[in-house]
């Protein structure tokens, strides 16, 4: 179920009791930590914990180092990114790095992001594991580790945190191995097979869906939810947003100044396919997207390809319409949802996460090229909780999706619901949550004396 927390008091009796809870039960925000269990009661098979809670100190004589391991996709990037920026702000001498490869997005995200990117060599080990490419696996970690190791020691982390891909295998084995404490933080509902290896050496595990303890010690694991970027949480009017993607649409409406008394209420499709795009969503949006705006003359689309898919689609859409703005990778995300009445997208972990914080009604479209089919995992809870529908890539077709396009932007009422369920069900803290419990962590690793 998404926007469940859970939180381990630090002196109850079981150290092993855990509590879940909805979204807005008990948060655990602002500079606080829970002290002191009250209550543990049962409830249809659900632990919750009421706690006390005690203001946290995040300031340090000698400033604490963190190195942050994430890569691959912007599902394990950004919320490392998202932790680092709620440490920074929580802690302004906290010296937070980077590690990743240079021929992945960290190399180009990290560094836009504001943070140092030390690059250490990644190693995959490829589904199924009796793949032949698997019998190099254990001399690349050698080398890897030796890479890791030389990191390690120039920088002398007080806690490394790991978000998974797979260069945080090497990496965290490497800093477990030599005593620096590592934590983990797992995205999905179903977790990867880096963070179920690392989740056996990690000192916590920070979860975002209760079915994610199932692969984990449960008495190590935290469920905060997914943390997002700052920005996200940060208010943009939709009109500010809507002009940052389609300025020319100011200077029509002063050159005919009747028409913005006149005009319909603004239609804004966002179309996402994850942070390196998704063909079969592309090719659906494509066969669709021009005739969509011809039919409503009020309706914007802005569409993220993907690099690898953005030439293909620009030949074939074309780039003159005024209403459809193309890119091959948004960076300014915050204004994409600002901005958008409906989301078009995969269902990864992050995805759902940022559309819950934003409040936007969204169609799911999972990727069926993931381990154990985790986004229709993810998609179906977005449903159960009534923020999302759900359409499967074996139905996804041009006609598909814009009818189920016009038959959301068509009902206003359903739209305000949706966005009032998705609001309910974020966990807007889970960043912070996170950052704190590292902090708590690197500041007893300064001071020497380790939990």
């Amino acid at each position: 179920m998404i926007g469940l927390q859970l939180v381990r008091a630090s002196t109850h009796p079981s150290p092993g009791c855990l509590r879940r809870g909805i979204s807005g039960v008990l948060h655990v925000s602002g500079n606080v930590k829970p002290t002191k269990c009250l209550v543990c009661a049962r409830s249809m098979g659900t632990a919750k914990v009421f706690a006390l809670t005690s203001e946290v100190s995040t300031s340090q004589e000698e400033a604490f180092r963190i190195l942050m391991v994430a890569g691959g996709t912007g599902g394990h990037i950004y919320p490392a990114i998202a932790i680092a920026d709620e440490i920074k702000n929580l802690n302004k001498t906290a010296q937070v790095q980077f590690a990743g490869t240079k021929d992945r997005m960290e190399w180009s995200a990290v560094p836009q992001a504001g943070y140092e990117l030390s690059v250490v060599p990644a190693v995959a080990i490829r589904r199924p594991f009796y793949s032949l490419q698997n019998l190099l696996v254990p001399a690349k970690l050698l080398i890897a580790m030796f890479a890791c190791w030389k990191l390690l020691n120039r920088i002398r982390p007080h806690v490394v945190v790991g978000t998974g891909g797979y260069v945080s295998g090497p990496l965290c084995l490497a800093a477990a191995i030599s005593g620096f404490p590592v934590v983990i933080q797992e995205q999905n509902a179903y977790a990867g097979i880096t963070n179920r290896l690392l989740g056996k050496i990690a000192q916590t595990i920070f979860v975002a869906f209760w079915a994610a303890t199932a692969y984990f010690p449960k008495d190590r694991c935290m469920l905060y939810g997914n943390p997002t970027r700052v920005e996200l949480r940060q208010y943009v009017s939709a009109a500010v947003a809507r002009r940052y993607f389609f300025p020319q649409d100011e200077r029509r409406i002063a050159d005919h100044g009747h028409y913005s008394e006149k005009r319909k209420k603004k239609e804004m499709v966002l179309i996402l396919g994850g942070s390196l795009g998704a063909l079969a969503i592309n090719e659906a949006v494509a066969d669709m997207a021009v005739k969509s705006l011809e039919e409503n003359s009020e309706r914007h689309i802005i569409w993220q390809t993907g690099p690898k898919y953005y030439e293909e689609m620009v030949q074939r859409v074309g780039q003159t319409h005024p209403r459809l703005a193309i890119y091959p990778y948004v960076s300014a995300m915050h204004m994409a949802y600002a901005a958008a009445d409906l989301v078009v997208a995969r269902a990864g972990a992050i995805t759902c996460s940022e559309l819950l914080v934003t409040g936007k009604p969204s169609i799911l479209i999972p990727s069926r090229n993931v381990a154990e089919d985790h986004q229709t995992k993810n998609a179906e809870a977005m449903a159960e909780g009534g923020s999302a529908r759900v359409l499967s890539e074996s139905a996804l077709s041009s006609s598909s999706l814009a009818s189920m396009i016009d038959e959301l932007l068509g009902d206003d009422v359903l739209l305000t619901d949706m966005m009032e369920k998705a609001l309910r069900a974020a966990t807007p803290d889970a960043s912070n949550q996170i950052a704190q419990h590292i902090i708590r962590l690197a500041n007893k690793r300064v001071s020497g004396v380790m939990a």
